[in-house]
Formats: structure tokens, sequence, C-alpha cells
């Protein structure tokens, strides 16, 4: 093929599953319809996405999230709560949450996407 050398590449072994969240209740062997049904089950605990996407953010994002949502009910959320997962707060705090969530995504939609440092300058 045109001197061309073509050569297998050399594959690492694939690394080993790790399932260092089940250490108390791991078993000895697994059949493949056992780790099935645990894989859908995990898997079905993160299907929530305002869960999923208010987790995931900082601590930043979930102030500005707990300070829009204080605005509409005042007093509804501290300041000690920031770092909080979405799980630890009851239903109703949880609604508030997912309305300034959604408040925050309209802006997006509204806002252009950056803005220049450079803009801090005026015209004279």
């Amino acid at each position: 093929m045109n001197g061309m050398n073509i050569t297998a590449q050399n594959i690492p072994a694939a690394k080993l599953f790790n399932n260092s969240d089940c250490l108390a209740e791991q078993p000895e062997t697994m059949s493949g319809e056992e780790c099935f049904a645990r894989f859908h089950q995990k898997l079905k605990m993160t299907e929530n996405r305002a869960l999923r996407n208010f987790n995931k953010l900082d601590d930043n994002f979930k102030f500005v999230v707990m300070t829009l949502a204080n605005r509409t009910s005042p007093g509804s959320f501290r300041s000690d709560e920031v770092g909080q997962p979405f799980e630890s707060f009851d239903v109703n705090r949880r609604k508030m949450i997912i309305q300034a969530m959604n408040e925050i995504t309209r802006w997006g939609s509204i806002l252009p996407r950056r803005f220049s440092v450079h803009e801090c300058i005026l015209a004279k």
C-alpha cells in the first residue's frame, strides 16, 4: 500500500468497574440481571432534571436561585442553605427553586451571549 506500514494499535485493557458507593452491600458475585437492575435503579434516581441541574452547579448559582426565590417569597431560604442539595428542601421550596431556575433560563434567551470587558469604556 504505497510503502506505508500498517500496525495494530496497542489498546490497554479496560479499567475495572469500581463500585465505591456500595462498599457495605457489595455482593461477592452479581449476575448480569442483578447488575442491570441496579444500573436502572440508579438511572431512575438521576432522572429528575431539576434535581440533577441544581445539584451539579456551584454555590454561586444556588445563591442566585435562592435569592430570586426569596424575592417572590421573602424569608423562604437562609444564607446557610446555599450549599445544600435539591433533595434537602421540602416540596414547596423545591417548587420555588424550579420557578427561579425557569426565570433564569428565560433571561438566557433575552440576553446576548457575552459582553466584552472593553464595553466598560463609554463613547464621548
